[in-house]
């Protein structure tokens, strides 16, 4: 599945080359993950899953920090060993600077600068 879905993105990137192809990192709420197989061991219950850990929060929780990890390797493959760096990432809910700093902070762990290798500047989904 991993090599499908990589496969798929560096595809569009390379139809659309040289404009810019935004991907948004994953943001299913937390009963979509739970309804995943085995997903209700390890997602926690909210009442409203609309407003709960989901996006960029989720990025940087230590309940979330391994599976973002994989997102940014499998972006770090498309642009750095596909060459599409065209393809740009949209972040969601990233509403205020303290998101930001801390999905920054995460994504540069990972192998991630913005700014650098044309990653440019993130976009807010």
């Amino acid at each position: 599945m991993w090599t499908n879905w990589l496969e798929a993105v560096s595809l569009v990137a390379a139809a659309f080359y040289p404009k810019d192809v935004i991907v948004r990192m994953s943001d299913f709420k937390s009963n979509e993950y739970a309804n995943l197989i085995g997903g209700k061991y390890f997602e926690p219950h909210e009442e409203n899953p609309m407003i709960g850990l989901r996006g960029a929060s989720r990025y940087y929780s230590e309940f979330y920090r391994k599976g973002f990890a994989l997102e940014c390797e499998a972006m770090k493959k498309v642009r750095n060993e596909m060459g599409m760096h065209n393809v740009k990432l949209m972040i969601p809910f990233l509403q205020n600077g303290g998101r930001r700093e801390n999905v920054l902070t995460e994504m540069a762990k990972n192998g991630l600068r913005a700014k650098e290798n044309s990653l440019g500047n993130l976009c807010n989904g």
